[in-house]
């Protein structure tokens, strides 16, 4: 359901399964096919533990490289975020520009200007999927999840890949990812890494981070 809408565009009006997995026939000459994919920047905490994401609604990091990368990959695409993630951006980009910005919230009064809100992470990605009439000229056959830890959650049995910037770095968090590097060890749940960088310096020295890679899980075709 939909609270607020600031898009520029009306969208089909007929939602379909929130499934992405499989080709789906919309009835055009040919067949649209939808890819779900997760995006972060984990690192450890100061106990060891992996998959840490944020402290107190935020990144306990800055790494611009980082954000170069997840510009590159999600501009131009639909992004699906909670409430804290909206509300961490800076103002001057919130919302992110050049992307159909929707933000989930239980909270049916909760406003996103410049972002549609919806109240379920289905909700969500059937939005995602409906063409904009006219034509906004964003790209629905990939919709990011860009986070929180909760939404990444619900979003992972869905999900057909993760992106994940891995940083060499030791930060005090509150908030984890989902354990995909634990699920692609795990022949039998289907994931495995499809692609993964060098280890990189990043290029501010005094980032607090030794190094960085980027890692591409994939899920097998179910």
């Amino acid at each position: 359901m939909e609270h607020d809408s600031s898009r520029s565009g009306y969208h089909e009006p007929e939602p379909g399964e929130a499934g992405l997995d499989e080709t789906e026939d919309w009835g055009d000459d040919f067949p649209k096919t939808f890819s779900v994919n997760l995006i972060w920047a984990e690192a450890r905490d100061k106990e060891g533990r992996h998959g840490a994401i944020g402290l107190k609604g935020g990144m306990p990091w800055h790494l611009a490289e980082d954000m170069k990368h997840f510009k590159e990959l999600t501009v131009s695409h639909p992004v699906i975020m909670g409430r804290r993630t909206w509300e961490s951006l800076d103002l001057r980009y919130r919302p992110l520009p050049n992307r159909d910005n929707i933000v989930v919230s239980h909270d049916p009064n909760y406003r996103a200007p410049g972002a549609t809100v919806v109240d379920s992470f289905e909700d969500a990605l059937d939005l995602a999927r409906q063409e904009a009439i006219p034509d906004d000229g964003l790209d629905r056959s990939e919709i990011w999840v860009i986070g929180g830890a909760q939404l990444f959650e619900a979003a992972l049995p869905e999900a057909n890949k993760v992106f994940v910037t891995v940083l060499d770095a030791a930060v005090d968090a509150d908030t984890y990812a989902p354990d995909i590097a634990a699920l692609a060890a795990d022949d039998d749940n289907g994931w495995h890494v499809a692609d993964r960088s060098p280890w990189l310096a990043p290029k501010k020295p005094d980032s607090g981070i030794a190094g960085y890679r980027f890692v591409t899980y994939v899920r097998d075709a179910r």
